[in-house]
């Protein structure tokens, strides 16, 4: 007889060998250096963490670690590398009560409010607003799903379904009324990137279950959102991912250059926000106690090297403006402590062009862009 080869496990034929998982102390470590104040507060999310050292690597403790982790960090400047474990390598080593158990956990961590660890939320669609963190727990959840759906979990498949589904409606509702709202097209805005963003991480991972019939309704249903020719969810992930790719993905990528200044690590207040709209942000740069003018400096050098890598970017721009107004001096005062050819565009150039913008006439600019765009 010949011996029939399980499915090849597509996360691991791009990824490489399922590794056991980064040691909890040094897990920990990390989080530290990027957000050494978020394990300051009452959180459930910070308690899982002080007390996670001793979490056996590959447990389901391990995996609640895991999940903390990553709600304390994705949405910072250094965020910890746990996507893979979480998505997916996890789930493939359970099966039954474990899954459920996997799966109260993420219900636990996913209900901890965004804004306490992310400056990207839009106050709209509940009390926790709408974030990229919804997004992150698509992208658990659906990994969930997809082992839920493998091993044949009717119940488990049956929620998990149900719950992507009553976000992805909370997220759709939440961006039409802003899209109607008189005076909240900026708001609007910022949730077409989320959305995108969010729509984006459900179907990365579902497009990875197997090509069976087994999945294929429900892989219909979730993966692709964003993209031209549905009416799913009353077609609101559609609206939102056509204005984002035209106006506003450029303005929200990773900001690698922002990894380098370590004193945008010392506060809460300090995370970037959605983009473009850096200029509040901009202005607590220039203001905050927790910074001295040399942290300014390298938070001035890593916005000039960002915008040199993608010149139509205008948020880094926003910033710098920002930092002009705020700073005592402007940025020439803070120009001692820059590269030569920084200086250079400090002292004039597009970047100095920039500085001439006002906040309003950049905010009219989208707002038309919005209206011409969004139906």
């Amino acid at each position: 007889m010949t011996r029939r080869e399980p499915p090849k496990d597509p996360v691991e034929e791009r990824e490489g060998p399922r590794a056991r998982g980064i040691a909890p102390t040094t897990l920990i470590e990390q989080i530290r250096n990027t957000a050494a104040w978020a394990l300051e507060g009452p959180s459930n999310p910070a308690e899982v963490i002080r007390t996670g050292a001793g979490a056996e690597v590959g447990s389901l403790p391990y995996f609640r670690l895991l999940l903390a982790a990553h709600y304390l960090t994705v949405a910072t400047f250094v965020p910890t590398d746990v996507d893979a474990r979480i998505r997916h390598h996890t789930f493939q080593e359970l099966d039954g009560d474990g899954l459920v158990e996997a799966n109260a956990m993420i219900d636990a961590i996913a209900a901890e409010r965004p804004a306490v660890v992310s400056a990207r939320v839009v106050e709209e669609g509940g009390a926790r607003g709408i974030s990229g963190h919804d997004g992150e727990w698509f992208s658990v959840r659906a990994g969930a799903l997809g082992r839920a759906i493998a091993i044949g979990h009717e119940a488990l498949t049956t929620a998990l379904v149900e719950a992507i589904e009553a976000e992805l409606w909370r997220e759709a509702r939440a961006f039409d009324a802003l899209s109607k709202a008189k005076g909240r097209v900026l708001e609007a805005i910022r949730s077409a990137t989320v959305l995108a963003h969010n729509t984006g991480d459900l179907s990365r991972v579902v497009e990875l279950w197997p090509k069976r019939p087994e999945y294929q309704a429900i892989r219909d249903r979730f993966e692709r959102l964003g993209h031209d020719g549905t009416d799913r969810f009353g077609g609101a992930f559609v609206r939102a991912g056509a204005f984002n790719k035209q106006v506003t993905a450029i303005e929200n990528h990773r900001f690698l250059a922002l990894r380098k200044p370590r004193g945008l690590r010392r506060h809460r207040d300090l995370l970037l926000p959605i983009g473009p709209f850096f200029d509040d942000w901009g202005t607590t740069i220039a203001t905050h106690p927790s910074l001295e003018d040399g942290d300014r400096a390298e938070v001035v050098e890593a916005l000039i090297s960002t915008h040199l890598s993608g010149t139509t970017q205008q948020g880094c721009l926003r910033a710098l403006a920002a930092l002009h107004a705020a700073v005592p001096g402007g940025l020439d005062r803070l120009a001692d402590d820059l590269p030569a050819r920084m200086r250079k565009l400090v002292a004039a150039g597009p970047v100095r062009d920039a500085l001439r913008v006002t906040r309003a006439q950049h905010d009219a600019r989208l707002e038309k862009a919005f209206r011409r765009l969004v139906p």
